[in-house]
């Protein structure tokens, strides 16, 4: 498969995401503006971000004492 195959599908790929929360998030924008929706939107991928690390330092805890 060539490169410029990948690159296409990455592409595509791409936009069918933005598409997607486009459609999603359309709502939230309509109601509060494309600031507030932005932030929420980051604050909501920070609050996951948080989580995951948390769950991590978590299962990790143990590696310490060794």
């Amino acid at each position: 498969m060539s490169i410029a195959l990948k690159f296409a599908g990455i592409a595509i790929a791409c936009l069918l995401v933005g598409v997607l929360g486009l459609l999603i998030f359309d709502a939230i924008w309509v109601r509060v503006g494309l600031g507030a929706a932005v932030v929420i939107v980051v604050g909501g991928l920070l609050f996951f971000a948080w989580r995951q690390d948390q769950k991590a330092k978590e299962s990790r805890a143990g590696l310490e004492r060794i």
